[in-house]
C-alpha cells in the first residue's frame, strides 16, 4: 500500500470510528427508551466491539472479509432499533431509575434484552474495530496514532456540526454510513456494493422511523394531540390504558390552539395548553391544572420572576397571568424553546418574558439579577447529560449547592419554588433534606394542603414558614452525590445486574478476539484505559458545574480529550518516541499523581462563584492535567511497543472496565473517582516496560 494511501485510511478509519460511535450512541437510545438510563451501555459496547476487532487483526483467518462488512453492521444496528421500539421493556418498580409508558407494544424483561442489545452492539462494531486495527498495524505507531486522533477529530467535529444544525437521523446514518465505505478501496467489489446498499438500506430504515420527529441536541422530540375528558381533565399518554370503556367515549381531542403533547423518546414530557379564564369556562375540568401553574404566586405579587426549567411555557404563562413585572425563562433544549412560542397563550412573544437558552445551574451562576420568586418547572430531562455519567441532565439542579446559589439570588422576602413530579416518600424526604441544607431550616410543602396534580411542592424562604423536616440522616442531593432518582448511596439492582451482564459480554468477545489464554493481552494499556475514562467521567462533571450542562460542552469534552491526545503524542515523539528517557517517564508519572492529587483536592463548588471566565480556566485546568500527563505515558509506551493495534485494542477494552467501575460514584460519590484512577495509574507504572526496549510479540506487519 502507498504511503500517502496507508495515511488516508489511518484517517479515515480513525473519523468513521468515532461518527459512527457517536451516531449510535445518540441513535439507539432514542429510540429504544431504556438503553438511556443504562450509563456507558451503548459506549461501553462499541469500545468492546472496536477492541475486539483490532485484537483480531492478525489471529483471524478471514479478518479482511469481516472488516469489509462494516457499512452492513450499520444497517444491522438500525433495524435492531426499529425492532426495539415494538418492545416494552419492563423495569423494577422499586426505584424511579426509568420512565417506561408504553403499553402496547410487546414485554421482553429487562435483562435478557440487556445482554442482547450488549453483545448485539458489539459485534456490530467488531469489523469496524478490525479496520482501525488494520490501518494501525506497522511501523511508526506514533505517527499512526497521531493521524488516527486527527481523524477522530474530524468525526466529532462533523457530528458537533450535524446536531448544531438540529439535522434528522437520516443524514448522520447517510454520513455514517459514507465513511465506512472508505474502507473498501481494496475490497472485492461484491463487498463494495453491498456495503453501499447497506448505506442505503440504514438511511431508509432511519427516515421511516424518525421523519415525524424533531431531534434536539439531547432527544428526539414529537407532538400529538392533547385529550381531555370532561370530568377528569387532561388525560396523559399512560393513563389511556386505564381508563374504562365509557370514559374512554368521553375523551375529547383539543385543536391544536387549545393545547397539544410534547413527546420525548416517545413519551409524554409536556403539554402547553391553554389556562386562561374563557378556556377554564369552557372546560371546567382544566382548573386543577390551572392550580398548578398559579400555586407559586398565591402567597405574594410575583415582582419579578425567574422560571427555571421554563420548557413550553406554561410556568411562563402563569407568572404573566398572576402579573409578573418581568419573567426571565430559562430552557436548555432550543427545540423545546421552539414549541413554546406556539403555546396557546403565546407568553415567550410577551415583552415582559426574556428567553436564556442555557441550563439553568450556568445562568444562576453568571447573573447578577434579584428575583421576588424563582420558580422550578417540572424539571425532569428523561435523559442522561451524556453516556459517560449516571448524572442525568437535570441532576446538577437540584443540589444542596445549587439550591445554595439560588438562594443567593432571591430578593428580600424572596421566595423558591420547587415542583417536581415524583411524589414517593423516600424522594420527599432527599428533596426536603437538601432544601433544608440550602435555607438552613425545612421547606415548607405546600402540596401537603392544596390539591396538586403532579407530584410536589416545595416552597422556601426567609419568610415561608417552616415546613416538617426530613427523618434524621437523610440523604441529600449534592454535586459530588447528585443522584437525584436514587433512593440511597448504593448502586441499584438493575445497575449492578447490567454491569454484571456487560462484564461477562465483555469477557467472552475479548477472548474469542485473544484466544483462550487472552494472549495479545497487554495489562499496561488496560490500566491506562480504565483510569482515562475515570478522569474524563469526573472532567465532564467539573465542567458541567463550571461552564454547564450543555450539549456544547460535553463536545467539547470529546474534542479536548482527543486534543490532549494529539499534544500528548506529539510531547511524546518529542522526548525520543520508542527511546523516552526513563527519567522523563518517572516524571511524567509524577506530574499525574499531582495533577490527580489537585483534582481530588479542589472543591468546584469553592469557585462557582467566580467569573466565566475564571470558572472556565479553573475547569479546563483541572481536567486538562491528568489528561495531558495520562496521554504523554500513553503515547509513551505505545512508541515503545510493536503493536500498536493491540495497545490500543487493550486500552479500550480497559476503559469498558472503567466504566463498570464509573457505577461505584453512586456509591462513593465522584471526587472518589480520582482515587480509583489512580489505582489503575499505580498498576500502569507497575506494568510498563523499560523505555527503550519495544515490547515482545508479533513483528509488525507493513501496510505503510
Amino acid at each position: 500500500m502507498k504511503k500517502d494511501s496507508a495515511a488516508f485510511q489511518v484517517l479515515a478509519a480513525g473519523g468513521a470510528s468515532l461518527l459512527v460511535e457517536l451516531t449510535i450512541i445518540r441513535y439507539l437510545p432514542g429510540q429504544i427508551r431504556v438503553l438511556g438510563y443504562f450509563t456507558n451501555f451503548v459506549l461501553l459496547a462499541a469500545f468492546v466491539g472496536l477492541g475486539v476487532g483490532m485484537l483480531g487483526v492478525r489471529r483471524w483467518r478471514r479478518a479482511d472479509q469481516i472488516r469489509w462488512c462494516a457499512p452492513l453492521t450499520i444497517a444491522a444496528l438500525v433495524a435492531f432499533a426499529r425492532l426495539g421500539r415494538t418492545l416494552r421493556v419492563m423495569t423494577s418498580g422499586e426505584e424511579v431509575l426509568f420512565l417506561e409508558y408504553q403499553t402496547k407494544a410487546f414485554a421482553v424483561p429487562l435483562y435478557p434484552f440487556l445482554g442482547i442489545a450488549y453483545a448485539l452492539i458489539a459485534l456490530a462494531f467488531v469489523p469496524i474495530g478490525l479496520w482501525v486495527g488494520h490501518t494501525l498495524a506497522g511501523p511508526r505507531p506514533l505517527r499512526r496514532y497521531a493521524l488516527n486522533v486527527v481523524g477522530s477529530l474530524v468525526g466529532v467535529a462533523v457530528f458537533a456540526v450535524l446536531s448544531a444544525l438540529g439535522t434528522w437521523p437520516w443524514l448522520w446514518l447517510a454520513l455514517a454510513g459514507a465513511s465506512l465505505l472508505a474502507g473498501l478501496v481494496s475490497a472485492p467489489r461484491i463487498f463494495r456494493v453491498s456495503g453501499v446498499a447497506g448505506v442505503l438500506v440504514a438511511v431508509i430504515l432511519g427516515w421511516q422511523g424518525t421523519h415525524d420527529a424533531t431531534w434536539s441536541p439531547y432527544q428526539k422530540i414529537t407532538t400529538a394531540p392533547l385529550r381531555m375528558h370532561p370530568q377528569r381533565g387532561i388525560i396523559q399518554e399512560w393513563d389511556v390504558p386505564n381508563l374504562s370503556a365509557d370514559d374512554l367515549a368521553e375523551l375529547v381531542t383539543l385543536p391544536p390552539e387549545r393545547g397539544f403533547t410534547v413527546r420525548v423518546n416517545d413519551d409524554s414530557y409536556q403539554t402547553p395548553m391553554d389556562l386562561r379564564d374563557a378556556a377554564l369556562k369552557e372546560a371546567p375540568a382544566l382548573v386543577p391544572m390551572r392550580v398548578q401553574y398559579d400555586l407559586p404566586y398565591s402567597a405574594r405579587p410575583p415582582g419579578r420572576v425567574l422560571v427555571l426549567g421554563a420548557g413550553t411555557g406554561n410556568d411562563v404563562a402563569a407568572a404573566l397571568r398572576a402579573g409578573a413585572v418581568h419573567v426571565d425563562a430559562v430552557e436548555i433544549d432550543p427545540e423545546i424553546l421552539a414549541l413554546g412560542r406556539r403555546h396557546p397563550e403565546r407568553p415567550y412573544d410577551d415583552p415582559r418574558v426574556t428567553a436564556h437558552l442555557t441550563d439553568a445551574r450556568s445562568f444562576l451562576a453568571r447573573t447578577d439579577a434579584r428575583f421576588d420568586m424563582i420558580v422550578y418547572g417540572l424539571l425532569d430531562s428523561h435523559v442522561l447529560l451524556s453516556s459517560l455519567s449516571n448524572v442525568r441532565l437535570d441532576s446538577y439542579v437540584f443540589t444542596v449547592e445549587s439550591f445554595t446559589l439560588a438562594r443567593s439570588r432571591l430578593a428580600a422576602g424572596g421566595i423558591l419554588v420547587v415542583s417536581h413530579a415524583v411524589g414517593t416518600p423516600w424522594f420527599v424526604q432527599h428533596m426536603t433534606a437538601t432544601l433544608t441544607h440550602a435555607f438552613e431550616r425545612p421547606p415548607l410543602r405546600v402540596s401537603d394542603s392544596i390539591a396538586h396534580p403532579v407530584g410536589y411542592v416545595y416552597a422556601a424562604g426567609d419568610l415561608v414558614p417552616t415546613g416538617r423536616p426530613a427523618p434524621p440522616g437523610t440523604v441529600a442531593f449534592t454535586d459530588d452525590w447528585p443522584f437525584v432518582y436514587l433512593r440511597d448511596r448504593a448502586i441499584p439492582r438493575e445497575y449492578l445486574i447490567a454491569m454484571a451482564l456487560m462484564a461477562i459480554a465483555s469477557a467472552v468477545l475479548v477472548r474469542v478476539g485473544t484466544g483462550a489464554r487472552f494472549r495479545g493481552f497487554d495489562a499496561h494499556f488496560f490500566a491506562l484505559g480504565a483510569g482515562f475514562l475515570l478522569v474524563e467521567t469526573r472532567g465532564l462533571a467539573v465542567l458541567a458545574l463550571l461552564v454547564g450542562s450543555t450539549w456544547a460542552v460535553t463536545s467539547a469534552v470529546f474534542a479536548g480529550v482527543l486534543v490532549m491526545a494529539l499534544v500528548s503524542t506529539l510531547l511524546a515523539g518529542r522526548f525520543g518516541g520508542a527511546n523516552v528517557p526513563p527519567r522523563v517517564v518517572r516524571l511524567t508519572y509524577a506530574f499525574l499523581a499531582v495533577s490527580l492529587l489537585l483534582q481530588f483536592a479542589v472543591d468546584v463548588g469553592d469557585v462557582g462563584e467566580l467569573s466565566l471566565v475564571g470558572r472556565t480556566v479553573v475547569g479546563v485546568t483541572l481536567v486538562s492535567l491528568p489528561m495531558l500527563a495520562s496521554g504523554v505515558v500513553f503515547a509513551s509506551s505505545l512508541g515503545r511497543t510493536g503493536d500498536a493495534d493491540r495497545a490500543l485494542a487493550s486500552n479500550l477494552v480497559g476503559a469498558v472496565a472503567g466504566g463498570l467501575v464509573e457505577y461505584l460514584s453512586t456509591m462513593l460519590g465522584f471526587r472518589m473517582l480520582v482515587v480509583v484512577a489512580a489505582l489503575f495509574y499505580a498498576l500502569a507504572f507497575a506494568t510498563s516496560k523499560r523505555p527503550g526496549r519495544a515490547a515482545a510479540g508479533v513483528t509488525p506487519s507493513t501496510t505503510g
